[in-house]
């Protein structure tokens, strides 16, 4: 069914035990696995709003959403399908346009949003850039300043790619990276780099990196892919501030990814959120913010160009 259809599916409630079930199937493909010994025999408790299965074997309880995203969520499944299929969409969503049409407060949407990026972001951990790869410099927010300084309200960012014979992007991700960007080129050996140490396989056959901000060898392509990203990030949500930041663009990168390779995003996204762990919201509200780094820094790279 298309997107309007499956909207008008999840929006019934009852709906909701069909897709429970369609939850259950992503996250036991090949039936009910016990987390602590692995066995597959278990008796169903289905007095509760979410089955709960006892493993026959160990004894242990596990609910159907626990160790995923959904773990400790009142919303129903229903709801969180149709969350998922809207930021599966090329273009998202924002938590005050979800709120909207799925009935809940501001902060319950902002929560489902954040939980969902979660586990795009915990995919795009287990993938490495390999075969040729491309890494360029590139930055959020507009270039405050036109010199080799950066400014306190520019993100700056590195774009890597996995490129194929033909010259496309075939996987991308794009990282806030003020450790990487705080040298004036790429002063450390390939394989030390945090970047590439995190994010690129060992086994890459080729590395071009360019940390600097105007360097002749820049990659335009990727600057562009940045570009686009930080477009989409400002139209949808009216813009990010550094503390969430990285999460929109993981996001950006999924959404390119799955259409790069042909996925179904739906499909991946179900899975991912299926094994993801849960992320509370003081979790999410705790996250550092890394703005008063790049205060620091701005002030010092002054401080040495007097």
């Amino acid at each position: 069914m298309d997107q309007a259809e499956f909207r008008t599916f999840c929006l019934s409630g009852s709906n909701e035990q069909a897709c429970i079930q369609l939850f259950q199937r992503a996250r036991w493909p090949d039936g009910f696995r016990c987390p602590r010994c692995g066995g597959s025999d278990a008796c169903a408790i289905r007095t509760r709003r979410l089955p709960l299965y006892e493993c026959r074997s160990c004894g242990v309880q596990t609910s159907l959403t626990a160790g995923t995203i959904l773990e400790g969520s009142r919303t129903p499944v229903r709801l969180w399908l149709l969350a998922m299929s809207l930021h599966a969409a090329p273009n998202g969503i924002s938590a005050v346009r979800l709120s909207s049409i799925i009935g809940t407060t501001y902060k319950t949407a902002w929560l489902i949003c954040h939980k969902i990026r979660h586990a795009m972001s915990q995919g795009d951990q287990k993938e490495l850039l390999t075969g040729l790869v491309r890494i360029n410099f590139a930055q959020y927010g507009r270039p405050y300043n036109p010199t080799v300084f950066r400014h306190p309200q520019e993100q700056p960012l590195l774009i890597g790619a996995t490129m194929n014979a033909q010259g496309d992007f075939t996987y991308i991700k794009i990282k806030q990276a003020v450790e990487e960007c705080s040298f004036p080129h790429l002063t450390c050996p390939l394989n030390k780099h945090p970047f590439l140490e995190k994010h690129v396989s060992p086994n890459a056959v080729e590395v071009i990196a360019v940390t600097l901000k105007y360097s002749k060898d820049r990659n335009i392509r990727l600057i562009q892919l940045c570009q686009k990203a930080s477009n989409w990030i400002n139209y949808t949500f009216n813009g990010i501030g550094p503390k969430h930041l990285q999460a929109y663009m993981d996001q950006f990168c999924f959404q390119y990814n799955q259409a790069a390779q042909e996925h179904s995003p739906f499909d991946t996204l179900l899975k991912l959120s299926s094994s993801a762990p849960a992320m509370t919201y003081p979790e999410l509200i705790r996250k550092p913010n890394i703005q008063p780094e790049l205060r620091v820094q701005y002030s010092t790279l002054l401080r040495e160009a007097c």
